[in-house]
């Protein structure tokens, strides 16, 4: 047992010099990174963050606060909107069904226009054609009566001559 004595001797003098050695390098390496400035330097961030999100909250409290008041007259706002709404729409509407009735009575009254011209110009020509026919008639009875009685033309020639002398020019 004694092979097993000094293997344990041994294994502890070599444990415990490595762990001399690991220890030295753990504290050379916390010297040389500056493990507790590390930790301070994040320990001041983690505050600053936790500063920034309490001024960020009660950023946003009042910012909500301001938009609860914005939102909290927000359904009386929108009835006034569609009130206004509906009474342009009812005023447009009405402006243009007037519009409409006074297009269609200015057509009617230039239709009545149209209608009373094209009466006239009927007239007019139902007087030509009239006189047309009476000139027709009147021509076709002075022939015939120039025919029966040629003493009538000498006495037309005449007075035609008379009435032509009494025109003054």
């Amino acid at each position: 047992m004694e092979n097993f004595g000094e293997i344990l001797n041994y294994i502890g003098r070599t444990n415990l010099f490595n762990f001399v050695i690991f220890l030295s390098i753990i504290i050379f390496l916390v010297k040389k990174i500056d493990v507790s400035g590390k930790l301070e330097s994040a320990k001041n961030g983690i505050a600053q963050n936790i500063e920034d999100s309490k001024t960020a909250k009660s950023e946003s409290e009042s910012i909500l606060k301001e938009v609860e008041k914005s939102v909290e007259n927000l359904e009386e706002e929108i009835d006034l909107i569609i009130k206004k709404s509906e009474s342009n729409a009812r005023l447009v509407g009405d402006k243009i069904l007037e519009d409409a009735q006074n297009a269609a009575n200015g057509v009617k009254d230039n239709s009545l226009k149209l209608a009373e011209a094209r009466a006239g110009l009927l007239k007019n020509d139902i007087l030509k054609r009239a006189a047309k026919a009476s000139v027709e008639v009147a021509k076709g009875h002075i022939l015939s009566e120039l025919g029966r009685n040629p003493d009538l033309h000498n006495k037309l020639i005449d007075e035609s001559i008379d009435a032509l002398d009494e025109v003054v020019l």
